[in-house]
């Protein structure tokens, strides 16, 4: 599945490179507007970052981003600072197919487990977003500020055992580069567990990139700045995946 992507600072349109505040690049595109051609193009789900929020969740962006969501018919995750129960509630009665939990699933991984026990586990993708070190896969949080002593495997295999499928992986080094994906990482994951649906993110520049990811098994290929500076369509992105 093709995943058009939008992550949203000062409301406004931004891509960071490598999670990086300071690289923030503003895109003069209105929010709603694109999220309708995303949908309009074939999209089958979107994806919507508050940045804001996971920066200081006391800044959630959360009336904007409702705005401009109240007229999909396609639907959306949505992650960024969500790191309370009620963020979970609040979402989820927006209209948000999936919320995605981030430093949360791996700081406090018995509370979000106490959150997938009461709204199910396919309402939940989990956020693991890792650097490549010595031992193997780091995983970072708090906005890639801060590192886990859990591995990346360890939380595939708690978060399996309740249910969830949807992880979506993220490697800082690749983000937001236009430098080709972490086939490696997503190679492994596969690998690691089949049953997992691994949506794939950040450095993906080319059609052939869509394509050997597919070929890699990942179930969903998340797209953001490549669609931003026109590197291709939404439209050609869905044509590739089909045609793989």
């Amino acid at each position: 599945m093709i995943i058009p992507a939008l992550d949203v600072l000062q409301n406004q349109i931004v891509r960071l490179y490598q999670g990086k505040y300071d690289t923030a690049q503003f895109y003069p595109f209105e929010l709603a507007g694109r999220l309708k051609e995303y949908q309009d193009a074939g999209a089958a789900k979107l994806h919507l970052v508050d940045l804001e929020g996971a920066r200081d969740p006391q800044k959630k962006q959360w009336q904007q981003i409702q705005q401009a969501t109240a007229a999909l018919s396609a639907p959306y995750q949505v992650g960024g600072g969500i790191r309370r129960y009620d963020d979970v509630k609040q979402w989820l009665k927006a209209g948000a197919q999936q919320v995605v939990i981030g430093s949360m699933a791996v700081d406090s991984k018995e509370e979000v487990a106490a959150w997938i026990e009461e709204f199910g586990a396919e309402r939940f993708v989990i956020a693991l977003d890792v650097k490549r070190s010595a031992s193997g896969w780091a995983v970072a949080t708090h906005g890639w500020l801060e590192e886990s002593q859990l591995s990346l495997f360890e939380l595939i295999d708690f978060y399996l055992a309740l249910g969830v499928y949807d992880f979506l992986c993220t490697d800082i080094g690749k983000d937001g580069t236009m430098t080709g994906p972490s086939f490696t990482l997503y190679q492994e994951i596969v690998a690691h567990s089949p049953s997992v649906r691994v949506q794939a993110s950040g450095g993906v520049s080319s059609l052939e990139d869509i394509r050997q990811l597919i070929e890699l098994g990942v179930s969903g290929i998340i797209l953001g700045k490549s669609l931003l500076d026109g590197a291709f369509t939404v439209e050609e992105a869905i044509a590739c995946y089909q045609s793989a």
